[in-house]
């Protein structure tokens, strides 16, 4: 029995409701102790066996464990609880459920996912549990910053499977490019990146092209009132 579309939905709206914007990328965000405890909650709701911790001081990660009655594999469905900041939004955390979605910080970066996680874990535990292996529910936290809540978790749970449930647009995605901080330091006049102007007029054309690439976007809705200016 799959679990009820409105339980899901009411779920998400939940979630939304919470506040829990990055701290490290917002000085005095929330961060994600409250929508922690509201996760807790449900899973303990649904029978699972829960696991709290903290992958920095205040910011816990939330592990629900779905045991099957013998031995087996086990699959992970993982996803992150934190958001990006809500600047320029009027209502972030009141979701507004329209023609059958549902809007608001989070709810789709990835809200929607982590309650599609446990949407699932629902419908195992309607259906009598896992007759072998078991099913870990995993919510981290800090993944729009560091991933500080994927590196604890991969230090104490393993699986021989996982699914994250970010939002594809429903493909399948069976790899991830990862990602950098990079700090990169030029000199000359000020411009706008997404003004598609070629690079070389600024650093000219005896600058070595191996040196670096910049990927320059095709459009950009920043403006800037400086750009251009030295």
């Amino acid at each position: 029995m799959a679990a009820p579309p409105d339980a899901l939905r009411q779920l998400l709206c939940d979630l939304v409701a919470i506040d829990s914007v990055n701290p490290s990328l917002v000085a005095g965000a929330a961060g994600e102790l409250a929508i922690a405890r509201r996760l807790t909650d449900e899973m303990r709701s649904l029978g699972l066996e829960v696991h709290v911790s903290e992958a920095a001081p205040g910011r816990p990660n939330v592990v629900g464990v779905l045991n099957g009655r013998a031995p087996g594999r086990a699959l992970m469905l993982c996803g992150h609880t934190d958001t990006v900041g809500v600047a320029g939004m009027s209502r972030p955390f009141e979701p507004d459920v329209r023609n059958g979605r549902v809007y608001g910080r989070g709810a789709q970066d990835m809200k929607g996912g982590v309650a599609a996680m446990l949407g699932a874990a629902r419908n195992l535990v309607d259906a009598g549990g896992l007759e072998a292996g078991r099913l870990i529910v995993a919510a981290v936290v800090d993944e729009e910053h560091s991933s500080l809540g994927a590196e604890a978790l991969v230090r104490t749970w393993q699986a021989d499977a996982a699914v994250v449930t970010e939002p594809t647009g429903l493909d399948v995605a069976v790899a991830h490019k990862g990602f950098q901080w990079v700090a990169v330091e030029t000199r000359g006049p000020q411009e706008a990146g997404c003004r598609g102007r070629p690079l070389r007029r600024w650093i000219g054309p005896s600058t070595p092209a191996k040196r670096i690439r910049f990927s320059v976007p095709r459009r950009c809705t920043h403006r800037s009132s400086t750009a251009g200016r030295n």
